[in-house]
C-alpha cells in the first residue's frame, strides 16, 4: 500500500482484486495497520515469486467500514463537564490520545491522563 489505511479495523480478513502484474480477482488477505504503514499479508500462497520487488497494482474491498473511535465512558464524562467536544478529533489525534488513555489502569495514572488530554482539548479550542 503507499499510504496508510486509517479508520478501518486490522487485523482482519478481506479481499484484493489484482490487476497488474498478475489477475486475481479474489485474493484473500489480512490488514495490518501500523503507526505509520499498512501491510497486505496475504492469507494464500498463490503470488508468483517471480515477480516478487515489482509494484502490484489492485482494488482493496472492505466490507466492514470505517470504524468510528470508541471514547471511554469516563473521559466522555470528563469532556462533557469541561465542556470540550471530541467529535472534531482527526483519526491521527483520536488514535493518539486514546492509545495514550487506554495504557492506563483505572485509577489515578489513568485520571491524571483524562486531565491531561482534557486540558491539550481544551487548548486547541
Amino acid at each position: 500500500m503507499d499510504e496508510r489505511l486509517s479508520g478501518h479495523d486490522t487485523f482482519l480478513s478481506t479481499t484484493l482484486c489484482l490487476d497488474q502484474p498478475v489477475y486475481l480477482p479474489e485474493l484473500p488477505v489480512r490488514i495490518l495497520t501500523f503507526d505509520d504503514v499498512t501491510v497486505l499479508a496475504s492469507l494464500v500462497s498463490v503470488l508468483p515469486q517471480a515477480q516478487a520487488g515489482e509494484e502490484w497494482s489492485g482494488t482493496l474491498l472492505i466490507p466492514h467500514g470505517v470504524r468510528p473511535p470508541t471514547i471511554p465512558d469516563d473521559l466522555a464524562q470528563a469532556a462533557a463537564e469541561a465542556g470540550v467536544d471530541t467529535s472534531g478529533w482527526s483519526a491521527a489525534e483520536a488514535r493518539q490520545l486514546l492509545t495514550f488513555l487506554g495504557e492506563a489502569d483505572p485509577g489515578p495514572v489513568r485520571a491524571e491522563r483524562i486531565g491531561m488530554i482534557i486540558e491539550a482539548l481544551e487548548g486547541d479550542s
